[in-house]
């Protein structure tokens, strides 16, 4: 199955998200930044989303959000532990 992603501005949430599309155009996940709190939050829609969509969809949030509106850039990802 064919994804694609989508930039959403959602004025009752605040913010901005990043979503995964299917190919019957239902959002299957979303990274959301809301503006109001800071805050990043990601919700999956759907079962057995493909994990190389979803880490893309992580990726390309990353860059695409990369600050909320007041200039306050993403918090940093945490890096591995490896053991």
């Amino acid at each position: 199955m064919a994804y694609r992603f989508q930039i959403a501005s959602d004025m009752i949430r605040d913010g901005l998200g990043l979503e995964l599309i299917n190919t019957t155009n239902q959002v299957c996940a979303e990274v959301f930044r809301c503006d109001a709190d800071n805050t990043l939050k990601m919700s999956l829609f759907g079962d057995d989303l493909p994990f190389v969509q979803i880490e893309n969809l992580v990726l390309i949030a990353r860059k695409e959000l990369a600050r909320y509106e007041d200039g306050t850039p993403l918090p940093p990802a945490i890096p591995l532990e490896r053991s």
